[in-house]
Order: structure tokens, then C-alpha cells, then sequence
């Protein structure tokens, strides 16, 4: 089947033209933008706005085609004037298709729940209800339901399912409650939804904490502080070490080690050990790849030994 860009072109040359196209605007976040193209040939002009430029020009030309045959123009089917005029504006943008995969990069789901919260609606509610097919073609059923009013899809993925019954009961809403809900901009939902999504992703990051370099090589372990610690943290970790150096502040070993632990972002942790000759003192630094830990006879020769791997291992970071 032809596009309606190709037949619009078609039928203009056989007329001796040729139809224009303009992409006249683009609105919305960067991550639900929306296009606006122009489209005039034969005297006619009209616009059409879809989630992507290609659509969009796409609508525009079948548009034009239904106004052409409104004018007594023969315009082939389906473009013609008996078929079923196409959405434009925003309705356009609305429009889904499932073949295409547009439910899912619509998520509905998110329009759904911004829809509830806005309007102080109890969370809708999914469950998988039929699990059905051979594994290699699988069906799920979901169900999406809020109060008495219940939806179900079935497809081939638990998401996708998931996406086209919270479509329906979505519809379902906004076309018997449109005079409440008429001032329910989607795309600010979708937006909202989308900073909301990015916000538990950091904070979901920030509870994992500090996770192991997997990926670093034995024989880079003597790096691991020079290629994991920013550059202003090791310089003023090398000053407070140089200044207990040079007897500068009355340092003590155990507090300089704090200090350059502190300006490094570090945790400094003791231990006392027992031994065979005594005790054992053990100073660990953490998170560190790979995990460093020095040993003294006591605190104070445990701390001499972190301050002395500490310089080596910072030093080459110095200009």
C-alpha cells in the first residue's frame, strides 16, 4: 500500500506540480516532542502534528489528500473523501498504533496513575489474569482496574498487555469524564511522570551506595585511588599530608590519617587485632577498589603505614 506522501506526489506530477512541505514547529520536552508540518500543493494548505517528523509529514500529506477530494479531485482509496478522516492536531498525537508499537512509547500507565493523582483517584490497580499459550508464543492477560470500572487486554508481553488494558480504562475516563478533566494537558503528565521515574532512579542509585570495580585489573590495583578520586580531593588530601609531614599543625599520624581520609571522601575505620606477640592494630580505608587495609604493631604504626601507601599512591596525580 502506498503512503499518502507518495501518492499526493504522484498525483501532483500528473498535474504538473509539486507539493511542499515545511516543518513549521516543535514543541514539548526533549523526550515526548512533538512535530508540526505544513503541506500546500494545488492551492491548498493545511498542517498536522504526530510524534515524529516522518509522521507528521505523513498526516499532513493525508490531510491535503481528504481536502482534494472534498474539492472533486479522484483521489485513490483509502485517502479518499468516503474513508474515515484522519485525527490531526493534538488528536493526532493521541492516536496509537499498536502495530507501530505506539502504546508502549505512549505509556499509559503513566498517564493513567498522573491522571488519578491529579484528580484524587484511588491507584489503579493491574493483575495478570490468563497466562496462556506454548512458551514460544505466550499470551498474557492483564487486567487494570480502579473502583467498578475494570478493562482487559491481552498480548504478547506482560508490559505491552499491561499498556493497552490501562489505554482503554484511560479512554474510558477521559471520554465519559471530559468536562472534569478538560484541563489535563497529557504531555505535562508525561513529563511529570518522566522526572518522577528519573528522581527514583537517583535515589535508588544513592541506596545501592558505592558497588566494586568488576571490571579493574590486578594490575592496576596500585591505581585504584589515583583513577577513582577526583582531582581537587587528592590535592588536598597530598597537603594535609605534607603538612603532617613537616611537623606543620601538630599533626599526629592518626589525625592527618583522618584529615586525608576526609578530603578524600573515605570511611577510616581500627581494629585491634589479637597476635601471638600481642596486639594487632589494622586501619582500613573504604570504599576503595581494591580494599585497603595497613597493619601496625599499634594505631600509631598502622596509620604510618596508610599515610606512607596513601602518598605513594596519590603522588603520581601531581603535576
Amino acid at each position: 500500500m502506498k503512503t499518502a506522501v507518495t501518492v499526493l506526489q504522484e498525483m501532483m506530477i500528473k498535474l504538473g506540480l509539486c507539493p511542499e512541505y515545511e516543518c513549521i514547529a516543535q514543541s514539548g520536552p526533549q523526550h515526548q516532542a512533538t512535530f508540526e508540518y505544513r503541506c500546500s500543493a494545488h492551492g491548498h494548505t493545511v498542517t498536522a502534528t504526530a510524534r515524529s517528523k516522518k509522521e507528521a509529514k505523513q498526516e499532513a500529506a493525508r490531510v491535503l489528500l481528504l481536502r482534494l477530494a472534498e474539492h472533486g479531485l479522484s483521489v485513490p482509496a483509502p485517502f479518499s473523501c468516503g474513508a474515515a478522516p484522519p485525527p490531526t492536531g493534538m488528536a493526532a498525537v493521541g492516536a496509537v498504533s499498536e502495530a507501530a508499537g505506539g502504546t508502549a512509547a505512549r505509556s499509559y500507565v503513566a498517564l493513567l496513575s498522573e491522571l488519578c493523582e491529579e484528580y484524587r483517584l484511588p491507584a489503579a490497580q493491574y493483575e495478570l489474569t490468563a497466562d496462556t499459550g506454548p512458551p514460544h508464543a505466550r499470551h498474557f492477560t492483564v487486567s487494570a482496574r480502579l473502583g467498578l470500572h475494570e478493562r482487559r487486554a491481552t498480548s504478547t508481553t506482560k508490559k505491552s498487555a499491561r499498556q493497552l488494558a490501562a489505554e482503554q480504562l484511560y479512554t474510558y475516563l477521559r471520554e465519559n469524564l471530559s468536562r472534569l478533566t478538560k484541563d489535563f494537558v497529557e504531555e505535562e503528565a508525561l513529563a511529570r511522570a518522566h522526572e518522577r521515574a528519573m528522581e527514583r532512579y537517583v535515589e535508588r542509585r544513592e541506596e545501592l551506595g558505592w558497588r566494586p570495580h568488576l571490571g579493574q585489573r590486578i594490575a592496576d590495583y596500585h591505581l585504584g585511588l589515583l583513577t577513582h578520586v577526583e582531582a581537587g580531593k587528592r590535592e588536598a588530601a597530598l597537603a594535609v599530608m605534607e603538612a603532617s609531614e613537616g611537623g606543620e599543625g601538630g599533626y599526629e599520624r592518626g589525625a592527618a590519617l583522618r584529615e586525608a581520609a576526609l578530603a578524600l571522601g573515605l570511611g577510616l575505620e581500627l581494629h585491634q587485632l589479637p597476635a601471638e606477640s600481642g596486639q594487632l592494630a589494622l586501619v582500613s580505608l573504604a570504599p576503595t577498589a581494591p580494599p585497603l587495609a595497613m597493619a601496625g604493631s599499634d594505631p600509631e604504626a598502622a596509620a604510618a603505614a596508610a599515610l606512607r601507601f596513601l602518598r605513594r599512591a596519590l603522588a603520581p596525580a601531581r603535576p
